[in-house]
């Protein structure tokens, strides 16, 4: 177990500032107005030094003696046994000695923290004056707890890709984990642990230390700034942090950048205490729960703090803020203010005309707010920059319906608003005039789950020129929350019959015709669950960019359109609509759809009538198509004849028996679902009617697939493809002819099974066929084995020639180079530190590590070479003989010249090894026997090394 610093060092100053602080508070308590120098000079030069005179005998033997006999029963005067308490702390003599419990710590540390709050709030006069004692019971406090006991090989894991991190979360860890005192961790997670305290021997270099989810209280932690001035980042969530005036361990922490303190246990203050955090000069983020009054500037010492983003919020934490007056962040220039779930009832005008920076404001879930304050925060929001404003829930659950009035938003047309969420407020009527002084810069508007119908509002929605998205989702919404008490102001909910526009419900006649007006900007509708109960048909709209469009659980229950305007729409989704027809002409008009989800409704019969793919006929581009749930019994073949860009087709949780779809122009295709349908098996017309690429899968879990003799070939077939074509074969079972199941992740054995017990001539006419075609097999593979070299020559030299991008060559009398060079890889050093180097002016070598054209066949490369090579040269060794692309190199060296120069030598072999020629095979003896070829001078013959260069050099003239 490592131990940390137990103490301060034995010098003679700290047990000066000892007795200075012991007189100081003697001072303080006999009232003393000031403190007398005359006093400091006594205890300086004549009390201090008796104590060091002799450290076995006088006055510091006799106490420390006295202290390690233990004189608790002897000195029973609370305060002397005080004294005795932080000298064993404070004298490095007593560091190590067992006389301090760890209750006597906690009590004494939990004193001195209240005495340093006592003296920094107190005292007006002299600071100097106190200025010792201050520091001295910092100090004090510091030494209380310097022994440090941690656990060794504590399981944390570490890692350094980013940042030298320890993870040590989850843990159970009621004590910290040991770090070796040269570590360089900067990031340490310690959440969802039992620490009662902030450790202190984590690594000096931290910079990031997440505490949250422990039992810390700060009445016993070591002040930080002391310890870790590295620190930026620093989470006490879901803590025990009772006593807010505890949070001073945290002050002074000049690099600290975010803090973290929700979930803790001071709600019973209605106010944060003053100065409780100070010096957090470089702070920007701050988490903390919101107390009843509490005013966040009091928390700060200083005047104008550089703090940007500040959650109070009641989500993951605790608020109760009732209400907002001005002057609450006076402090501050916010850019982010969360204060959602704070149960705040009023905001007085006045309370952010200073955040002339905010640029995101959440007050949503304060249900007794009302739109009362949206019209005062706007107010107070006209000269600042901000862009996401989110009012989500501030009226109750239940009770009447509620009113937007051009009085709440009037001021937003001063702004630079590009969000505005308005959900679960039961809004009902939106006043005529208010979404068209909407801030033009407005990109987002959500109002879901509320209760808006059909309204003048509908046709005013275009005049939101830069809107993009447009939520009007869960209109008339069930909730099934219990009622919670919640009751709205009666102001707050009305209908005023002069605004109350009653307008006659859209007609559910097929022939009717309605166009909208949507905004020009406009690309995702969000009209899911809103209970719509229309057969659509005939739609337009006007300068539609929509390219996104959620109309699910509604109930469309028929759709014959055309609809009109929208040819950028790329996403749709119908599902779970209650739809029994879609006509030839509804999707006709949609040309650049790439998914389409009509999932969940009764299709069936409607698809099984469109034998010549009208309905899809005109989506050409679609590349997700989803018909999973729709009662399919069976599906025409020629369905999906138009669409051949489909990459994902669902069909399943329906109810085919037999695939009949023709999708084998679908050569895109990558999923095809088929689960929990009525399957018994793909039979060869189902397989035939399947794309031929074996890039796709196939799902067909929850079949009843049946293991009989009629299905064998099908069976066979998933075993031959089982690995990359189907999924979850492993839990995919079909019923064997006895009855049993048997699972797929067995298929071999499965088809071995079937074809044992259904033996038959089959397989004799079978093996018969197989044994015909297999000697006609050999037969041609023996023939085109014999010629393969020709065939492959006659193959490139014929491509050269159909295709002009690859050079053409007759009989040359100019070639791009003198010579090309063949050798094996691990020759590679021969011919870059030999032959190379001789490469001049007057000869130049194709070497294809360096001459070779990136993007075309190696088998190409080679051919075009040799063909452009006056001569070809080989370095045989016994790696050459081993390489593939060597023997092909040699093979279309000799038949260049035997084809293209007419029987023309141009091959030269240097035999760089002397044993090369036992290991040649039969058909290279013929070539060294015929064509030139050059031994290199071994170890013996070293001084021949010249003579083999010059005959080289005139091997390759000679060509010429």
């Amino acid at each position: 177990m490592k131990k940390g610093n137990s103490g301060p060092s034995s010098s003679r100053s700290t047990t000066d500032k000892t007795v200075v602080y012991w007189f100081c508070e003697s001072c303080a308590r006999a009232n003393e107005p000031k403190y007398d120098i005359a006093c400091r000079t006594h205890f300086s030069e004549k009390v201090i030094p008796k104590l060091y005179e002799d450290t076995k005998s006088g006055v510091s033997a006799a106490v420390k003696t006295a202290i390690l006999q233990d004189l608790r029963p002897r000195y029973i005067d609370p305060e002397i046994l005080l004294f005795l308490r932080e000298s064993s702390c404070l004298d490095p003599g007593f560091k190590v000695r067992p006389f301090i419990t760890e209750d006597d710590r906690q009590d004494l540390f939990t004193s001195k923290v209240q005495k340093v709050q006592h003296l920094q709030n107190t005292v007006k006069g002299d600071m100097m004056a106190f200025g010792d004692c201050i520091v001295v019971l910092l100090f004090t406090i510091t030494c209380i707890h310097a022994e440090s006991r941690c656990i060794p090989n504590a399981d944390c894991f570490y890692t350094f890709e980013t940042a030298p991190t320890a993870d040590c979360s989850s843990l159970n860890l009621q004590l910290p984990p040991c770090f070796d005192s040269s570590s360089n961790i900067t990031h340490v997670n310690l959440r969802k642990n039992s620490l009662t305290r902030i450790p202190i021997n984590l690594p000096p270099t931290l910079e990031y230390l997440d505490l949250s989810h422990n039992r810390v209280t700060l009445g016993d932690s070591p002040v930080l700034h002391t310890i870790y001035r590295r620190l930026k980042y620093l989470n006490l969530d879901s803590n025990r942090i009772k006593n807010l005036t505890s949070l001073f361990v945290i002050s002074n922490m000049s690099n600290l950048e975010f803090l973290s303190l929700k979930d803790n246990s001071y709600s019973r203050y209605t106010k944060y205490p003053n100065n409780c955090l100070r010096g957090l000069e470089s702070l920007f983020h701050l988490r903390i729960d919101g107390v009843g009054e509490g005013n966040f500037g009091d928390i700060f010492l200083e005047d104008k703090i550089g703090l940007k983003l500040l959650d109070a919020s009641g989500n993951y934490g605790v608020c109760d803020i009732s209400h907002l007056r001005p002057n609450i962040l006076k402090k501050f220039n916010l850019t982010y203010l969360d204060l959602s779930f704070c149960n705040i009832k009023s905001i007085e005008i006045g309370v952010l005309d200073t955040q002339t920076f905010m640029q995101y404001l959440n007050v949503s879930h304060n249900p007794y707010l009302g739109f009362r304050g949206l019209a005062n925060i706007s107010k107070d929001l006209q000269s600042s920059a901000i862009k996401v404003l989110k009012f989500n829930k501030i009226h109750c659950t239940f009770g009447l319906g509620t009113i937007l009035l051009l009085n709440h938003t009037n001021y937003l047309q001063n702004t630079t608003l590009e969000e505005l969420y308005l959900d679960s407020n039961r809004l009902e009527i939106i006043e005529s005039g208010v979404l068209p002084i909407l801030p033009k810069t407005l990109k987002l508007l959500s109002v879901a789950d509320n209760k808006v119908d059909n309204g003048l509002y509908v046709l005013q929605a275009g005049s939101m020129p830069n809107l993009e998205i447009l939520n009007v989702s869960f209109q008339i919404h069930s909730h099934t929350t219990y009622f919670d008490g919640c009751y709205d102001y009666s102001d707050s909910c009305h209908i005023d019959p002069e605004v109350a526009l009653k307008f006659h419900n859209w007609s559910q006649q097929l022939g009717y015709v309605v166009t909208f007006y949507l905004p020009v900007k406009l690309k995702r509708l969000y009209a899911n669950n809103m209970k719509f109960q229309y057969h659509i048909g005939e739609l337009h709209f006007n300068n539609c960019n929509l390219e996104f469009a959620h109309f699910q659980n509604n109930y469309f229950v028929q759709i014959h359109g055309p609809v009109f305007g929208c040819e950028n729409a790329r996403y749709i989704d119908l599902s779970n609509n209650f739809c029994s027809y879609i006509s030839a002409q509804a999707l006709k008009f949609l040309p650049n759809l790439n998914i389409l989800n009509i999932s969940q409704n009764h299709l069936g019969n409607n698809l099984e009538k469109d034998i010549n793919g009208e309905i899809f006929g005109n989506n050409r581009n679609l590349r997700l198509l989803n018909l999973h749930d729709n009662k399919i019994y069976v599906l025409p073949e020629n369905l999906l004849k138009n669409n051949s860009n489909i990459q994902i087709l669902n069909i399943s949780y329906n109810r085919m028996e037999k695939w009949t779809v023709d999708i084998r122009h679908m050569f895109q295709l990558q999923l095809l679902d088929l689960s929990y349908n009525l399957l018994t098996e793909l039979d060869e017309t189902a397989v035939n009617l399947l794309p031929q690429h074996n890039n796709f899968t196939i799902n067909l879990l929850g079949n009843p697939l049946v293991c009989s003799c009629a299905s064998q070939s099908f069976f066979e077939w998933l075993n031959l493809h089982h690995h990359a074509r189907f999924m979850y074969l492993q839990n995919t079972t079909c019923s064997y002819m006895d009855g049993s199941q048997l699972s797929l992740r067995d298929i071999s054995d499965i088809v071995k099974m079937l074809q044992k017990n259904c033996s038959s001539y089959t397989p004799l006419i079978i093996v018969t066929s197989s044994f015909i075609f297999f000697f006609l097999s050999v037969t041609i593979y023996r023939i085109i084995y014999r010629y393969r070299w020709t065939i492959f020559y006659i193959y490139y030299l014929t491509k050269r020639y159909v295709f002009p991008k690859v050079k053409q060559s007759q009989r040359k009398v100019f070639y791009e180079y003198d010579a090309f060079i063949s050798y094996a890889e691990k020759d590679r050093s021969f011919v870059f530190n030999q032959i190379r180097l001789m490469e001049n002016g007057e000869m130049k070598f194709c070497i294809h590590d360096r001459d070779f054209i990136p993007g075309i066949d190696i088998a190409e490369n080679i051919t075009n070479s040799i063909h452009n090579s006056r001569r070809i040269v080989f370095v045989m060794t016994s790696h050459f003989l081993k390489s593939y692309w060597c023997m092909f190199e040699l093979n279309m060296a000799r038949m260049e010249s035997i084809y293209s120069r007419g029987g023309e030598n141009i091959l030269l072999l240097v035999l760089l090894e002397n044993h090369i020629v036992r290991e040649m095979p039969m058909s290279l003896l013929h070539v060294i026997e015929s064509q030139s070829y050059l031994e290199y001078p071994d170890g013996d013959n070293f001084g021949n090394i010249d003579i083999f260069w010059r005959n080289f050099k005139d091997a390759i003239r000679d060509n010429q």
